[in-house]
């Protein structure tokens, strides 16, 4: 995923990156694929120069992984490819298709925010500001619902 190997390798050499490299790719990434907040928190301490707990905690926890079941933010922070694509140019250098949703070629974050919705349903599903979301997964075919969790946990076993 070229998104996540320029904001890692930006992140080493300059011990810093833009709000977008860190919050809509980094901490999202870390959002759908479900790690450990507590980590997630760590690793952004250690890696950034501007790093200050009272800052990044709640940035961290409430605003990027949601793991303050909502207080800072109003709804997860979380996006497919297309928001990462339109945001950076760092898809055009990929080696997965932003324009795919499943699949060996599909950008992992696309069917990654969907199996994120799925998984977290119960703690998500009343949130007035997911209903749009949720009633796009709800149209979609069952065989996609399978497709995405099997592609998401695919992937995620590969990591």
């Amino acid at each position: 995923m070229n998104c996540l190997r320029q904001c890692v390798l930006e992140t080493k050499r300059n011990a810093y990156a833009h709000h977008i490299q860190r919050l809509m790719v980094l901490g999202n990434f870390a959002l759908l694929a479900g790690i450990d907040p507590k980590q997630v928190n760590e690793w952004f301490l250690i890696v950034y120069a501007d790093a200050y707990e009272w800052v990044e905690m709640p940035n961290v926890t409430g605003m990027v992984l949601y793991a303050d079941g909502g207080l800072l933010a109003s709804k997860p922070y979380a996006a497919g490819g297309s928001y990462i694509h339109k945001m950076s140019d760092y898809c055009q250098h990929c080696s997965y298709n932003v324009h795919i949703r499943n699949g060996t070629d599909a950008c992992p974050f696309n069917y990654l925010y969907w199996d994120f919705l799925s998984r977290n349903r119960d703690k998500l599903g009343s949130n007035p500001r997911m209903a749009m979301p949720f009633k796009t997964y709800d149209r979609m075919d069952p065989l996609k619902h399978r497709a995405i969790a099997d592609d998401s946990a695919r992937f995620l076993q590969t990591i």
